[in-house]
């Protein structure tokens, strides 16, 4: 079995996710009493969010570098980091170590395809929704995406940053992403990403009347079956 590492914390309730599914998957697949091979790091998230409010991304970079580092030398074969805007700075860092980095909107796309699909509706933070690292990385993959509308934009990341982040999940928000989620569908979404790790925490598969592609699960899932291979 290989390695797992995984950069968590960011924020931690999603990192609750990738260690239950991953953990769950190799139980299934081995037996009840066996568990994954990974390795977690994780830095201060609150530091995070400092640096991404005042679009400091050289110093994000350089702090997931460190922890990337710390999983290369401690034996990771590859490394998951359960958080999708941060994604925006992969790349560099995969410039920088050997240990292969699987990309979150990879495994999107892989699910996507393994769907037949081609048209979908992607909620996430701010960045994630208007920033090219995940819409331009679906449109290399023959992907069209749709966003939600402004006000919705605008409702989403609210609700990210004051509840979902900390791990608060309330009705009223539930049913303000279910209304966002079916205007895209109106729209023509063929399936909805929820493409921040926190989300598939408040959004369940009754809310929509098409497929729900939670990237944390998906992620997860991949990674554990790429652990087994």
């Amino acid at each position: 079995m290989k390695t797992i590492g995984i950069i968590g914390g960011l924020a931690w309730p999603s990192t609750i996710t990738y260690y239950q599914v991953i953990n769950q998957l190799v139980a299934e697949k081995l037996g009840p009493l066996h568990c994954a091979n990974l390795i977690l790091v994780q830095t201060d998230f609150n530091q995070i969010v400092n640096w991404l409010e005042s679009d400091q991304w050289g110093k994000v970079a350089d702090a997931l570098l460190s922890l990337a580092r710390q999983l290369e030398t401690s034996g990771a074969d590859f490394i998951v980091v359960a958080c999708n805007t941060v994604h925006k700075v992969v790349p560099t860092i995969q410039g920088q170590i050997k240990t292969p980095i699987f990309h979150i909107v990879d495994a999107a796309s892989q699910k996507i395809a393994e769907l037949g699909l081609c048209k979908v509706g992607l909620l996430g933070s701010r960045l994630t929704m208007t920033d090219e690292y995940f819409v331009g990385r679906l449109a290399k993959n023959q992907i069209e995406t749709l966003v939600p509308i402004e006000s919705d934009q605008q409702m989403i990341q609210r609700a990210l940053e004051t509840e979902l982040a900390p791990g608060v999940f309330l009705p009223k928000t539930r049913a303000d992403f279910k209304a966002a989620i079916n205007r895209l569908i109106e729209r023509g979404a063929e399936a909805i990403i929820l493409g921040c790790t926190e989300f598939g925490k408040l959004v369940q598969i009754e809310d929509s009347r098409v497929q729900l592609i939670d990237t944390a699960h998906v992620h997860s899932e991949m990674a554990a079956k790429m652990a087994l291979e």
